[in-house]
């Protein structure tokens, strides 16, 4: 009987080692891009903070939930297992109703508490942008990004046009009029906002504000791409926002306006 005792212990050792190596691994490998130029664990907007702390309102008391239910199934495995053969049984009960209402009534607090700050960011984000924001039209297209400054106008009254790059300036709210030509396409920058969809023939609006400030020598980059699998050049749907402070935004608009007016002067 005793060396029954002793195997048993061992698988039990050994199933418990395999699920810790297979939780690690898979721990390890979402955790990847931690430090990467697409972490959302590391914002650098408005948008993507407020995300970030809703996220980890529903995970600190999921991993609570997750420690004490693992906690109670291990305990059981090896309390009440069966440590030989001509073992009986143990006494069966069926059903406990108090502790069967108790967890019930838990979960239904635990959500309606978490409902308040989550219906808060909703409503928030759901907002529509300042009147002093950047107006930014932002049309996707297999397989690239078309970034319109409908407030940026040349001599000619043309809007400024850039591809493949977003510019804006940082401690400024950035209203995203977001568009697609073909198919949908998904915006995202993680480091400063959530996913949005880019719809034929509709027009969704996010808004964010960067914090980072950089210079017109060296802005600084945040990485974006295309969420959305939209074709066979899906992956290489990517583009840049580059934010300057207020001062070098301008100087860049400038730059970008006078050099847009020479072509259209060299055109004619």
């Amino acid at each position: 009987m005793g060396r029954s005792v002793k195997l048993h212990r061992a698988d039990v050792a050994r199933l418990a080692a395999a699920v810790l190596v297979l939780a690690l691994g898979a721990l390890l490998l979402g955790c990847s891009s931690f430090g990467g130029d697409q972490n959302t664990f590391a914002p650098e907007g408005d948008v993507a903070r407020k995300q970030r702390e809703v996220f980890f309102w529903a995970l600190w008391p999921a991993t609570a939930i997750l420690v004490l239910v693992s906690g109670a199934l291990v305990y059981a495995l090896i309390r009440f297992r069966r440590r030989g053969e001509q073992e009986p049984l143990p006494k069966q009960v069926h059903g406990n109703t108090r502790l069967e209402i108790a967890w019930t009534i838990a979960p239904t607090v635990l959500l309606l508490i978490l409902a308040v700050p989550m219906l808060a960011a909703l409503i928030d984000l759901g907002g529509e942008a300042g009147e002093d924001a950047l107006q930014v039209t932002v049309t996707g297209q297999r397989f690239s990004w078309v970034f319109e400054y409908p407030e940026l106008l040349d001599a000619d009254g043309a809007p400024l046009v850039t591809f493949g790059e977003l510019h804006v300036p940082v401690e400024r709210e950035i209203a995203v009029n977001l568009e697609s030509v073909d198919v949908i396409h998904s915006f995202w920058v993680p480091k400063l906002a959530g996913k949005l969809d880019a719809i034929p023939g509709r027009t969704n609006r996010m808004k964010f504000t960067v914090d980072k400030p950089g210079t017109y020598a060296g802005p600084v980059t945040y990485s974006g791409q295309c969420a959305e699998f939209c074709g066979i050049g899906h992956s290489e749907m990517k583009f840049a926002v580059i934010a300057y402070s207020e001062a070098d935004f301008q100087a860049w608009v400038e730059e970008q306006l006078a050099v847009e007016s020479q072509a259209a002067a060299g055109q004619e």
